[in-house]
């Protein structure tokens, strides 16, 4: 069983390597097949993340719209996912593309071609568009840290006494500041649920793993969770030796089992792996459960999808889950 992260499709280095620091191994969806990045490609040769594409076609037409949003964003700094807010679910310029961009810059009053039938379609560019929002922003977000760091280390290096006592670690930068990825998080969790759906390796017993505290508070808005699992500090190994092996196969093994028995669960409680660590890279964990929903339910429900229409989607029902479990990871 390969935990799965969401509900975003871009995650940098520093997130891979906080998930793979409990579990072996991480899923991440792309809404189409593109290069990943030196330091990602790291973590896929040696086993540790699976790149799934669920979709592949009209990729290049995808590519191509995601592009000219891109351009159009550009001449509107600062309202390029905004547009898509008030635009969804049609994605953006899907007729003609230059009179389209034309109209919109214009403010052209028309009406917006009917997209409803190609949902799926319409999910990838905006997690498209998302995804390469995130990674610029990310990125702008480390080089203000390096700078904020930098800066000091020369203060400290100057003699002030206030930067001396706790001088910043290069090495240990959290992942973000300002977290891009909290913006239309309620968007993200419908166009990502509706990529998931049409994946047809997918299973009710399966675990879904974010490292954003607000993607668990709006599902706990919107349904009932109880904890199941807590661990205060997991340090970050750069090489997984064989006691690190066994306790992550065993948190497999306790959230599988909770996964699959009645509510209250009669499972006994997971002992989580010693936290009496003095590390400076390390991550916590908290599991949540959402009894007696199972995830081809639960995912259903966060794309909107109607119930007539469930039997179109790719869910395999080998050995189902009777609940969903979402595990929370952090950067200590």
């Amino acid at each position: 069983m390969t935990p799965i992260y969401f509900p975003f499709t871009w995650a940098d280095a520093s997130t891979v390597q906080a998930i793979t620091a409990v579990f072996p191994k991480i899923a991440v969806y792309h809404p189409l097949i593109r290069s990943l990045p030196s330091r990602l490609k790291l973590f896929e040769q040696a086993g540790n993340l699976e790149i799934r594409v669920p979709v592949t076609a009209d990729s290049d037409k995808l590519e191509m719209l995601a592009a000219d949003y891109q351009n159009w964003a550009r001449l509107h700094q600062g309202s390029d996912l905004a547009f898509l807010k008030i635009r969804q679910p049609d994605a953006p310029f899907m007729d003609h593309l230059s009179s389209r961009i034309q109209s919109e810059i214009l403010h052209y009053q028309e009406t917006a071609p009917d997209q409803s039938g190609n949902s799926v379609f319409n999910a990838r560019l905006f997690l498209e568009i998302a995804a390469t929002y995130d990674a610029q922003q990310t990125e702008i977000n480390c080089d203000l840290s390096n700078i904020r760091n930098m800066e000091k280390r020369f203060m400290a290096a100057l003699g002030d006494p206030a930067e001396m006592e706790a001088p910043a670690s290069l090495g240990n930068l959290p992942l973000t500041q300002d977290d891009p990825r909290e913006y239309m998080l309620s968007e993200r969790l419908q166009a990502w649920s509706t990529l998931f759906l049409q994946d047809s390796r997918c299973t009710d017993a399966g675990l879904w793993v974010t490292s954003r505290a607000s993607v668990i508070e709006w599902i706990q808005d919107e349904v009932d969770m109880a904890p199941v699992l807590e661990i205060n500090c997991i340090p970050i190994h750069q090489t997984i030796d064989d006691s690190t092996r066994f306790w992550q196969e065993s948190i497999l093994t306790y959230l599988s089992q909770l996964q699959k028995t009645p509510w209250p669960s009669a499972v006994k409680t997971f002992e989580p792996p010693s936290s009496d660590y003095a590390w400076e890279n390390a991550v916590s964990v908290k599991g949540f459960i959402i009894p007696n929903q199972t995830p081809s339910v639960f995912f259903r429900k966060l794309a909107a999808v109607p119930e007539a229409s469930s039997s179109s989607l790719n869910i395999m029902s080998s050995k189902p889950a009777m609940h969903t479990i979402a595990i929370y990871i952090s950067m200590l």
